[in-house]
């Protein structure tokens, strides 16, 4: 009973991180130890059980937090404390969870819930689309101040902020990935029409949101997919890698045909992507500005870094948080140097080549992890132009693979 508790609040918690990221923290927070009490009261504290390589790597990942944090402390930069909730805390009580998850039976649950979440973030999105426009029985105006949704539509432009779209782009990948794998690999999910009106609804709001990260990586989601499922000596048949990736141009043709979007415009949208010294792409002439500035300053502190937390002189991103950089691996090759970059770069790679190597061991393991592991890598690349890792509620991208990898590891059956 108490187990049963414990999983369900674990899959209300982190349901609630895919659609409400950053927000209505007090009532996580209860889940939270909700989670925490019934953890220790169906495991006991001390029937924790790790993978030793993993227990390895997360400590020396923690130790070298340690020293990052106390070279910003003792340069006194102005964020060091402030980061070491995401290097240090988080990473512990993540770990901690990690621990409690000693069978593949925990994992399917959460699972299943990304595409659930991935589906409930889309819906509500697109309900504060249809208030937009339309106006909504409800009073939606808290809800949509929580995520921070903006929309502009005018002249054949088309633009959309959520705080949740990060959620719709990982869940995009996922059921994506899922959908490439044979039937006969495939034997913990919902059935497949539901994934596809799941899949439709998620490339919707990634070509509306006009988000040119998120464009990018959708195209070379399939390549990346591919590539880590001949990896895995997986068969693909052709025809399953052709209708996911003509869905989403069928989809981005039709919509922007039906909402007279001036193709014109996302052609040039995609252009913009790569100009960086021209004035009137604003944002990418900002990152220009934060490359120089964050350039500089590395040169000055190489091998390990000017400190997590410190500054670049010549360039703030945001008053209140000096320290937070769009150019986020670029901004960690700054505050970490050399040394901190191939400790972090080195464990994220130790969890992709390790899902592999599980996969070709064997093949049932292929959707527990090739999933989570093709998303990892799209979120990985549109983290580089936006710190979303920066946050509690997206570093579970990370560390779930790390608790499925735990659970497969110490799971006998």
């Amino acid at each position: 009973m108490q187990k049963n508790i414990g999983s369900v609040s674990l899959c209300i918690f982190f349901f609630l991180m895919l659609i409400f990221p950053a927000s209505f923290q007090e009532i996580r927070g209860v889940l939270l130890l909700i989670l925490f009490f019934f953890g220790i009261q169906s495991k006991k504290l001390f029937e924790i059980r790790y993978n030793n390589k993993i227990a390895v790597i997360w400590v020396v990942n923690i130790f070298f937090s340690f020293i990052f944090i106390f070279n910003g402390i003792i340069r006194s930069t102005p964020g060091a404390i402030s980061v070491s909730t995401v290097f240090i805390v988080w990473p512990i009580l993540y770990f901690l969870f990690i621990g409690f998850i000693v069978e593949k039976e925990q994992i399917i649950p959460l699972l299943k819930t990304i595409i659930y979440g991935g589906l409930a973030s889309s819906l509500l999105i697109l309900v504060f689309v249809y208030n937009n426009f339309f106006g909504f029985p409800l009073d939606l105006t808290y809800l949509v101040k929580v995520q921070d949704f903006g929309i502009y539509w005018d002249s054949g432009t088309f633009e959309m902020s959520s705080k949740n779209l990060p959620s719709v782009l990982y869940c995009y990948v996922f059921i994506f990935t899922i959908l490439l794998i044979p039937s006969k690999l495939n034997h913990i999910f919902v059935k497949k029409d539901f994934l596809i009106v799941v899949l439709l609804i998620c490339t919707l709001l990634i070509f509306i949101s006009a988000r040119r990260a998120f464009w990018v990586v959708c195209l070379l989601s399939p390549f990346i997919i591919i590539i880590l499922l001949k990896l895995c000596k997986v068969d693909l048949k052709l025809y399953k890698f052709i209708i996911p990736v003509s869905i989403f141009v069928i989809v981005g043709f039709f919509f922007s045909t039906y909402l007279g979007l001036d193709k014109n415009n996302i052609i040039t949208q995609l252009e913009s992507s790569i100009e960086f010294d021209n004035p009137e792409a604003e944002s990418n002439y900002l990152r220009k500005e934060q490359y120089d500035a964050l350039v500089n300053g590395w040169k000055d502190n190489k091998l390990i870094g000017a400190g997590l937390g410190a500054s670049a002189k010549g360039s703030i991103r945001d008053e209140k948080t000096t320290w937070n950089y769009e150019l986020s691996y670029l901004a960690l090759l700054f505050h970490v140097g050399i040394v901190g970059v191939l400790i972090y770069v080195v464990s994220v790679f130790w969890i992709i080549y390790e899902s592999i190597k599980m996969c070709k061991i064997n093949r049932l393991f292929v959707i527990f992890l090739i999933p989570q592991i093709a998303s990892l890598i799209c979120f990985l690349l549109v983290n580089a132009s936006n710190p979303y890792l920066s946050k509690f509620d997206y570093l579970w991208v990370i560390f779930l693979p790390i608790a499925t990898l735990n659970a497969l590891k110490l799971d006998k059956n």
